[in-house]
C-alpha cells in the first residue's frame, strides 16, 4: 500500500507565499469569518420548521461552504504568523467556532430526530428502566411519555447508543431536563474543545495550528451538531484526547490513554479499532488493562438494569442491507448477493477479512515506525465506511482532523505530485459532499449520489494510488543506485 505509506510523511509547506500572509492573512480571516457569522444570522432567522422541508435547509447549508473554502485557502496558501499573532489568530479561530455553532442552537432538528431519542433515553433510565430492554411504545412506558417521546422517532425499538453516550445524556437531562438547546450546547462544546486539541496536534507536528478551522469552520460539522444535535462531537473529541495522551511521555499517560479509547468507544463502538494504533507492545500493560476494564464497569449498570440485555437495536441496524446510503462495499455485496444469493453470513466475513487485514497492516507498521498515528485513524475509518450499512453525514466529520494534519499542496517543484495530499483532497470533499444525501429519497435515483460522491471520490483516491505506486517505484529505484554505488 505505497500510497497509505506516504500518508505518514510530512507535508512539505514550501508551497505557501510569506509575503501575501504575513500582511493580508490575519485581515482576510476575520472578513470571512464576519461574512459566516452574517450569513448564520440569516440563515437562523429564516430557517424552515421542524418536519417541513429539509431542502432549502441543505441548500442554506451548501452556500455557507463559500467563506469556509476561502477561509481554508487562506490558511492553506499563506504561511503562519509567528509570536502573538499567531496565537491572536488561533483565539479568532476558536472564537469562530463557537460564535457559528452558537447561532445554530435555538434551530429545532429538521434533517434528523436522533438527539430527541437522546434525552428519551436519559428518562427512561432514571426512571429505573434499561433503553435497551424497552422501546419508547412499550405499555411499560407510557405514562413517561412526553414531548420527547413525541418528537423522537424508532419508537419501536430499544436503543443502539452505547454506556459512555447514554452517561452524557444523562448528565446533560440532570442539569436541565428536557432542553434540547442545552444537550446541543454540550455537544458544540465537545467541537470547540476537539477544534483547540486539533490545534494542538498540528503545532506538535510543526504544521500552522491555524488549520484546525479545517474542523473548526465546517459547515457540516456544525450543521449537524448544533441544529441536528448528534452524539459523533463527543466521539470525536475522546478520539482527539486519546491522540493527544497517545503521545504524550508523562507518567500516567498511558493510563489516560487507554480511559479515552475507551470513552470513544463507549461513545460509538468502532473507535475500539483504535487499538492498533496507540498498542505500543507487550508491554504496554497500562493502556491493555485500562480499555477494556472501563469497558466492562461502564456496561455493568446496564446488564443488571436490563437484565443482560445491553445492545438494544445495534445488532439489527447494523446487519440491516440494501440502505441507499451504505457504503460501496456494502452495496456492491448487496447488489451482488441478489442473484447469487449469498446469505448474510458472507457478507460478515469479507467484512471481517477486510477490517482484520488493513488492521494487522497498521498495527505491523505502526509497531515499525513507518506509518503516522493520524494516517493509520484515517485509514482505519475509510475502511468503516467503505462497509458500514449506513453512512450519513456526520458520520463523515470523524475524518476533518485527519485531513487537517495530512492535507498539504498536491504539486510542489521539489516533489512534484504528492498521492497523499490527493488523497486528502479526497476524503475532505467526501466529507462536504455527503450531505447532498438528503436531496434523495426513495422518489429520488440515487445513483446521481454514487457518481457525484462516491465515485468522485474513488476517482481521486484511485488517482492518489497510482502517484503513491509510482512515487514508491522511484524510491526503491533510487535506494538501488545509492547501493550499487556505495559497494562499487
Amino acid at each position: 500500500m505505497p500510497m497509505l505509506e506516504q500518508l505518514s510523511s510530512p507535508i512539505n509547506e514550501g508551497h505557501v507565499s510569506p509575503s501575501f500572509g504575513a500582511t493580508w492573512r490575519l485581515p482576510l480571516l476575520c472578513l470571512l469569518l464576519a461574512v459566516a457569522i452574517v450569513y448564520n444570522t440569516f440563515f437562523a432567522l429564516n430557517a424552515p420548521l421542524p418536519d417541513t422541508n429539509e431542502n432549502p435547509l441543505v441548500i442554506a447549508e451548501l452556500v455557507s461552504y463559500l467563506p469556509y473554502m476561502l477561509a481554508c485557502i487562506l490558511i492553506l496558501c499563506t504561511k503562519a504568523p509567528v509570536g502573538r499573532k499567531r496565537w491572536l489568530e488561533l483565539a479568532i479561530i476558536l472564537l469562530g467556532s463557537v460564535v457559528l455553532r452558537a447561532q445554530l442552537l435555538g434551530i429545532h432538528p429538521n434533517l434528523s430526530h436522533d438527539s430527541w431519542r437522546y434525552l428519551w433515553d436519559a428518562r427512561v433510565t432514571l426512571n429505573g428502566f434499561s433503553p435497551y430492554t424497552y422501546a419508547p411504545n412499550h405499555p411499560l412506558l407510557v405514562h413517561l411519555r412526553d414531548v420527547l417521546y413525541e418528537n423522537s422517532r424508532f419508537r419501536n425499538v430499544p436503543t443502539i447508543y452505547p454506556p459512555g453516550a447514554q452517561g452524557f445524556y444523562l448528565l446533560s437531562y440532570l442539569l436541565a431536563p428536557e432542553n434540547l438547546v442545552f444537550l446541543k450546547s454540550l455537544f458544540s462544546l465537545c467541537e470547540v474543545v476537539s477544534t483547540a486539541i486539533l490545534a494542538l496536534l498540528l503545532q506538535r507536528k510543526g504544521l500552522d495550528p491555524a488549520r484546525c478551522l479545517i474542523y473548526g469552520w465546517c459547515p457540516v460539522a456544525i450543521v449537524e451538531v448544533a441544529i441536528q444535535g448528534h452524539v459523533d462531537a463527543l466521539m470525536v473529541m475522546f478520539i482527539m484526547l486519546t491522540l493527544v495522551c497517545a503521545q504524550s511521555t508523562w507518567r500516567g499517560a498511558r493510563i489516560l490513554t487507554g480511559l479515552c479509547l475507551a470513552l470513544a468507544t463507549l461513545t460509538k463502538l468502532y473507535p475500539i479499532l483504535l487499538l492498533v494504533v496507540v498498542w505500543r507492545g507487550r508491554r504496554d500493560w497500562p493502556l491493555l488493562i485500562t480499555c477494556p476494564l472501563t469497558l466492562v464497569i461502564s456496561y455493568i449498570p446496564y446488564i443488571i438494569l436490563g437484565h443482560g440485555q445491553i445492545f438494544g437495536f445495534f445488532a439489527s441496524y447494523a446487519s440491516e442491507q440494501g440502505s441507499m446510503n451504505a457504503g460501496p462495499i456494502a452495496l456492491v455485496m448487496h447488489w451482488l448477493s441478489k442473484p447469487a444469493g449469498w446469505p448474510l453470513q458472507v457478507t460478515y466475513v469479507v467484512d471481517l477479512l477486510l477490517i482484520c487485514s488493513v488492521a494487522l497492516w497498521i498495527w505491523i507498521r505502526r509497531l515499525q515506525e513507518r506509518i503516522s498515528m493520524e494516517a493509520s485513524v484515517l485509514i482505519l475509518f475509510c475502511v468503516i465506511f467503505l462497509i458500514s450499512t449506513h453512512v450519513f453525514p456526520w458520520y463523515t466529520t470523524v475524518l476533518l482532523p485527519g485531513v487537517a494534519m495530512l492535507l498539504g499542496a498536491p504539486w510542489t517543484r521539489a516533489r512534484g505530485w504528492r498521492g497523499s495530499a490527493l488523497a486528502s483532497i479526497g476524503l475532505w470533499y467526501f466529507v462536504c459532499a455527503s450531505i447532498v444525501s438528503y436531496f434523495f429519497d426513495t422518489s429520488l435515483n440515487w445513483n446521481w449520489y454514487y457518481i457525484d460522491v462516491y465515485g468522485v471520490t474513488g476517482l481521486i483516491l484511485l488517482l492518489a494510488l497510482l502517484l503513491g505506486i509510482r512515487r514508491w517505484s522511484m524510491d526503491r529505484r533510487t535506494r538501488r543506485l545509492l547501493n550499487i554505488k556505495l559497494f562499487h
